[in-house]
């Protein structure tokens, strides 16, 4: 069980805080939060009154706009929906982010989240993982025969988990190898700056 599951009692509020704590300037229905966390039906419920009994986030309402009924050429109109979001005044909210952050995953298990993914060669994180906001991506995987439906499928998993949709790069070990030896700029932009390698058969560095 994740680390902040044991301390906070239930891994659904883990997901739910994540979600809040790495888009605090966002609100969030219900439906949102369901699909962005994976978690729904009363056990949202229950989270989302506890999260508010602490003062973790506060109620709003916000506009939306939403296909018109009965309208013709995907005309909108404007809805008010009640939203969830972070009450920035909490009072320990760089403390709770901080943690959030840095127990987030480890090295090992990010490695062996994408094991089923292809012949990996290289795996590198940085963005979310490392909490740089200004990364290029948040996961670079390098590797022969990768299934991009199966490591699609990985990353709306981590999703829902971190709270945060990631960013990411795929390709073929040649492409990378000769992207690496001419100094490609999408590929300094991401190793000459804060990263994380949690695989390496290449030997590149």
């Amino acid at each position: 069980m994740d680390i902040l599951a044991k301390l906070f009692g239930s891994p659904a509020r883990v997901k739910l805080m994540r979600l809040f704590l790495m888009n605090p300037e966002d609100v969030f229905d219900k439906i949102e939060m369901g699909k962005r966390s994976k978690v729904t039906g009363a056990t949202l419920s229950k989270e989302v009154r506890m999260l508010l009994d602490v003062g973790l986030i506060k109620q709003r309402v916000v506009v939306k706009m939403k296909p018109k009924k009965n309208g013709k050429d995907g005309a909108l109109e404007k809805h008010k929906v009640t939203g969830f979001g972070m009450d920035s005044t909490f009072p320990f909210l760089a403390a709770l982010r901080s943690l959030v952050t840095e127990i987030a995953l480890g090295k090992e298990d990010v490695a062996a989240r994408f094991r089923n993914c292809g012949q990996l060669k290289l795996i590198i994180v940085s963005g979310i993982f490392i909490d740089e906001i200004d990364s290029r991506v948040d996961v670079l995987l390098v590797g022969e025969k990768m299934k991009k439906p199966v490591i699609e499928g990985v990353l709306r998993r981590l999703e829902a988990e971190l709270g945060k949709e990631l960013t990411y790069g795929m390709m073929e070990t040649s492409e990378f190898e000769y992207r690496f030896g001419i100094y490609d700029k999408f590929i300094r932009d991401i190793i000459d700056y804060p990263h994380l390698v949690v695989l390496n058969k290449l030997n590149l560095f």
